[in-house]
């Protein structure tokens, strides 16, 4: 007779499943994915901020030709000006006293930081401070020459707004301290 010993169940190793304890995984892993999903937020609300508006590209060399009656009061018009592998952005936009201004679509204080300026609710927006920028010369433009865009010299006809492309890229490398 072979003696072979038979171990009691009470002291038999207990399986565990870990999917009997699916209440425990749920307890604990939903405070993770909500903290997990807060981050993300907070992320995104820091990051680079998308403008409202598109830009519009001009040709390479190409100068702004704009028929003074498609700027309306208080809307800005973005446009992307390419010229010797060098982009530069700049605004078009006329104020409600019939005044308009064109400048480059960064302020200094942009132009240095790491959060780009973007365009909300027709309003260029410091990506730095996030408030509104006005022209140089704007009725209402900020003290602070930092947040406040440097003009760009434009011929203004009665029917046309021209913008050359030279004094675009002549303005971006003078506030760049490039030219």
């Amino acid at each position: 007779m072979t003696h072979v010993r038979i171990k009691p169940k009470h002291l038999a190793k207990p399986q565990r499943h870990w999917y009997k304890l699916w209440p425990l995984w749920l307890l604990l892993g939903g405070p993770v994915i909500l903290l997990i999903a807060v981050l993300i937020q907070e992320y995104r609300a820091e990051g680079p901020q998308k403008s409202d508006i598109p830009a519009v590209v001009l040709a390479a060399g190409q100068d702004l030709h704009l028929e003074s009656a498609k700027v309306r009061p208080m809307e800005l018009h973005l446009f992307e000006a390419n010229a010797s592998g060098q982009k530069v952005r700049f605004i078009v936009r006329r104020t409600q006293d019939n005044a308009v201004h064109v400048s480059l679509a960064t302020c200094r204080a942009c132009l240095r930081s790491k959060n780009p300026h973007y365009v909300r609710n027709n309003e260029m927006m410091c990506g730095q401070c996030n408030m509104p920028m006005r022209s140089e010369t704007e009725k209402g433009a900020p003290a602070d020459s930092r947040c406040t865009l440097p003009e760009i010299p434009q011929k203004d006809t009665a029917s046309d707004i021209t913008v050359l492309i030279h004094d675009v890229l002549a303005q971006a490398a003078k506030v760049s301290g490039k030219g």
